[in-house]
């Protein structure tokens, strides 16, 4: 039975976070949701209404009701389907993604050396895709096959401009950049010290922003690339405790948005892609403890979950907002709420018994991280 649930698991027929709201609501999007689906079955309906078929066994209002509901779940899945076109269009210029050929393409990741970013970087070696990561902590795992590691220390500045140029030299441009790092202090905003909060923001916003200018100038200039930012729903919902990380997520997701206003409007550079990321808790050594959500609604992610995820839209070609779980999409809007429901909902993240503090240590004398 283990490896039956296992092989499923692998083949995505089941979620490794067990059963959750994300997949059910895919399966509904393509069928009750599909307007191809409910069309055919709402013109079958209008065509044999008189009682032709299966439909004499039907009563009247039974039939009525069902060429009713069609009706309406066409038209409803017409504008989920349109939505979803003028999100792709908007997002893409419109313009049709090229094939993916890995011996064509570079990617860097920072933080890649374990979690996330490592999940990412191993299945795009594995499939043959190029892959450099920068991180100050040493690869995690064994896997080595095209994969090319540099050690950086993303808070410094002067160690990104360096160590760029050196991949630049032995690897070329990258072609996609997946701003992955992120650290956590977990302390009020009282508490801890100016280091805490002056690594917090070099790493996790302006690493971001710095890594992009190293990359940019070359995709622009091919009209070729893709930009992947990872953020956190703390961007919105931020719960106390965690104001600086919180901050500079809220950073990331104003450096994606307005990226995609210069590659369209000043750079004319309308193919290179630019996609966000906004995640719940995954279960990483950035976060220890219970989250204490409802596991249905707000499941506990695998770091595989969120890779396979980031890899698929490297593949697409396309840019995309991803909400994960899904249902982060429509708690996002909070940011638009009366103050009143913004503080209920802030509140809720007091029953988080989450320790933000992460793992990574601070040398006291020079405020740098620690290996």
């Amino acid at each position: 039975m283990e490896y039956i649930v296992s092989t499923l698991q692998s083949r995505k027929f089941i979620p490794r976070e067990g059963l959750y709201l994300d997949p059910i609501c895919r399966v509904l999007a393509r069928t009750f949701l599909n307007p191809l689906i409910t069309g055919a079955v709402f013109l079958l309906c209008r065509h044999f209404q008189s009682g032709e078929y299966f439909f004499e066994y039907l009563e009247s209002g039974a039939r009525i009701a069902l060429l009713s509901s069609t009706q309406i779940l066409t038209i409803l899945g017409g504008i989920f389907r349109v939505n979803q076109f003028l999100n792709w269009g908007m997002n893409n210029n419109f313009i049709k993604a090229e094939s993916w050929d890995p011996r064509k393409e570079l990617v860097l990741i920072t933080g890649g050396s374990g979690g996330i970013g490592a999940s990412v970087a191993k299945r795009l070696a594995k499939e043959g895709t190029r892959v450099v990561i920068l991180d100050i902590l040493p690869l995690s795992f064994s896997e080595r096959d095209n994969i090319t590691y540099y050690k950086c220390d993303l808070s410094d500045m002067e160690e990104i401009k360096r160590v760029m140029a050196r991949v630049r030299e032995e690897n070329g441009c990258p072609s996609v950049l997946v701003n992955n790092a992120g650290l956590s202090r977990g302390f009020n905003i009282a508490d801890g010290t100016y280091y805490d909060n002056d690594l917090t923001f070099r790493v996790n916003l302006l690493a971001a922003f710095l890594m992009t200018k190293e990359c940019l100038p070359d995709m622009v200039a091919n009209n070729h690339g893709h930009i992947f930012n990872v953020a956190s729903m703390s961007a919105f919902i931020p719960p106390a405790g965690l104001a600086d990380y919180s901050a500079s997520k809220a950073g990331l997701v104003a450096l994606h948005e307005t990226l995609g206003l210069e590659l369209r409007y000043r750079h004319k550079a309308l193919a290179v892609r630019n996609s966000l990321l906004v995640l719940s808790f995954t279960k990483t050594p950035l976060f220890m403890g219970e989250t204490n959500q409802n596991a249905f609604l707000m499941p506990l992610l695998h770091v595989d979950t969120v890779g396979d995820e980031i890899v698929d839209t490297i593949y697409r070609g396309y840019s995309r907002t991803i909400f994960l779980p899904g249902l982060l999409r429509y708690v996002a809007w909070i940011r638009g709420a009366p103050d009143w429901i913004q503080h209920v909902v802030r509140k809720g993240t007091e029953g988080l018994k989450v320790n933000f503090k992460g793992r990574q240590v601070i040398d006291s004398k020079t405020g740098k991280l620690r290996e």
